[in-house]
């Protein structure tokens, strides 16, 4: 279109130069010539808009070109924090399948286990089974033994009775022999007693014998009913042993069970929110050149006393992103990036003020507005790389207010790259 232009130029200023050789006036000659020199003015000019444009188009397209080397600088940086995110995602997978693994060798276990408790209970009734035929033998041998009691009992009563006959005719015998005693004149009375002691003595010696049997025969069944008791309280403890063994091995596995369904849930949340990462950045990749970030805010009234920490930008000119809050005075960085901020301050009066740029507490650049002369302008400029939720804020260092009109002079502005 310029071109177009600079064209009709060019054929107006020859057509203008034959009217004027055509002519004959001086007077009208000299009011083309006037007319010609304000065209070649506003030719200059206009070739001189044409430069500028066209060095800005120039400017513009050298600014495209480096925003498009970043670009694809971030994207590469984009796809390899991918392939890191995809290279973990396969590790947690085999960490996983090896999981899998080990919760299939427990179970197996467990199964072993089981196998193993009903081969224990198929014992334990084994064991139940033998303590029945135990307890079945004592009372067989209870009532052996009781058998035997009444036997010998029957047996003492009837050598008792014998004994008694004995005694009977025995005391016949003496009296039949204290008669022959008396028909001999008392000839052979020591050996009658004799004959009487050695009797007396044998049958003490019976009767001692018979008690002794008892006596043995009732330590004999107090030991059995001992040992039975002690077999009794042998069983219930090895009972309560074996089922304490039995309710701590449960325990353990029910235990390692749960922690491994726990770490195998922990792991499949890990797997799940690193898918959910890749897939929000494959989405912050495929919106990352529609996404525009930046801000200009400035104060618009001065303080001839201000000393505080965070300078406070209340006034929003732009804020596309929203990351700047008017409320705190600080921009949080709504994605990763590199950030450009400018900072601007004007002193009030003869008084001196340093501003820094903040990233996260740590001070970046510092502005100074020096007490040499009044209202004295204080700026810097800092490129930052920040990640998503990093703030960055405008601090006071030393020194106090600042100056400002309705139309912001001190401001503060910032733009992601």
């Amino acid at each position: 279109m310029m071109s177009y232009i600079i064209l009709g130029f060019l054929c107006v200023i020859p057509s203008s130069c034959l009217s004027i050789l055509t002519d004959g006036e001086t007077q009208n000659g000299t009011l083309r010539d006037e007319s010609g020199d304000s065209k070649t003015d506003v030719f200059r000019q206009l070739l001189n808009q044409e430069t500028l444009i066209r060095m800005s188009l120039v400017k513009n397209v050298h600014s495209l070109m480096k925003d498009m080397v970043e670009m694809k600088e971030s994207m590469s940086t984009s796809n390899k924090r991918l392939h890191d995110a995809e290279k973990e995602i396969s590790s947690l997978k085999n960490e996983v399948q090896l999981l899998k693994t080990e919760n299939q060798k427990l179970k197996e276990e467990a199964v072993k286990f089981q196998e193993e408790f009903k081969t224990t209970d198929s014992r334990f009734d084994e064991i139940k089974g033998n303590f029945t035929m135990v307890s079945y033998s004592r009372d067989q041998y209870e009532r052996h033994v009781n058998k035997k009691l009444e036997d010998f009992e029957k047996n003492t009563s009837t050598i008792l009775n014998d004994i008694k006959i004995e005694v009977r005719y025995l005391s016949v015998t003496l009296l039949d022999l204290n008669k022959h005693t008396m028909e001999l004149n008392m000839s052979i009375p020591d050996l009658i007693e004799s004959r009487i002691t050695d009797f007396t003595a044998y049958l003490n010696r019976s009767v001692g014998d018979i008690n002794q049997k008892l006596l043995t025969s009732k330590e004999y069944q107090e030991q059995l009913v001992y040992n039975l008791s002690a077999l009794g309280n042998d069983q219930s403890s090895l009972m309560k042993i074996i089922s304490d063994k039995m309710n701590n091995t449960i325990t353990s596995i029910k235990a390692d069970v749960e922690q491994s369904q726990k770490s195998q849930l922990k792991l499949s949340a890990a797997v799940s929110s690193l898918e959910v990462f890749r897939m929000n950045m494959s989405l912050l990749n495929n919106c990352a050149s529609k996404t525009s970030v930046s801000f200009t805010v400035g104060v618009t009234s001065s303080s001839s006393s201000w000393s505080g920490d965070i300078l406070v930008f209340p006034h929003v000119i732009t804020n596309n992103g929203n990351g700047y809050n008017p409320s705190t005075g600080k921009f949080i960085a709504p994605t990763d990036g590199t950030y450009v901020f400018f900072v601007t301050v004007n002193s009030y009066s003869a008084n001196t003020v340093y501003l820094d740029i903040v990233l996260n507490g740590s001070k970046k650049v510092r502005t100074m507005s020096h007490n040499t002369a009044n209202y004295m302008t204080g700026t810097n400029m800092a490129v930052l790389q920040l990640y998503t939720g990093n703030s960055v804020w405008v601090s006071r260092y030393s020194g106090k207010s600042y100056y400002s009109r309705s139309v912001p002079i001190t401001t503060f502005s910032g733009f992601l790259l």
